[in-house]
């Protein structure tokens, strides 16, 4: 009886405890509009270290992080934003499957402060904070085709 008592409460605190430990570690996207015009007219946001990821001149994704962040995922590769890349590669996205347009988002640490840009006609992807300003942003997630 003492042993299923202790075998229960191991589980009650495993499954309390992990999800509330891993709490807090995403950012996620919201949508900008107003970005999203900037980008549109070959005006990225200014003040921050860019990232692309994809073929060197189709790229997937483009990705803004403001100095003091940086992105860690594998396959992005940074972008010089002062030699005109940014607007150049902006302009040459990969269309999804559906040929949406792109769209630009804000990204948000876990408490709400914007600490870059996202912009992509793929309008799905996870963004993983970890210590030291180490910031995550994964591959962006292609839609399921119907079933």
């Amino acid at each position: 009886m003492k042993i299923t008592s202790c075998i229960v409460g191991m589980a009650i605190a495993v499954f309390v405890l992990v999800p509330s430990t891993s709490a807090g570690k995403h950012g996620r996207l919201k949508r900008n509009l107003e970005m999203e015009q900037s980008f549109k007219e070959g005006r990225p946001p200014a003040g921050y270290r860019y990232y692309a990821r994809g073929r060197e001149n189709l790229p997937d994704a483009i990705v803004g992080l403001e100095p003091e962040y940086r992105q860690t995922a594998r396959f992005w590769r940074e972008i010089d934003a002062e030699t005109g890349d940014v607007e150049t590669l902006s302009t040459r996205l990969a269309t999804n499957y559906k040929r949406d347009a792109p769209r630009a988002f804000s990204i948000l640490t876990p408490d709400g402060r914007v600490i870059g840009v996202y912009f992509s006609s793929i309008y799905s992807t996870t963004v993983a904070m970890e210590s030291d300003n180490a910031v995550k942003i994964y591959k962006p997630k292609s839609p399921r085709a119907g079933p």
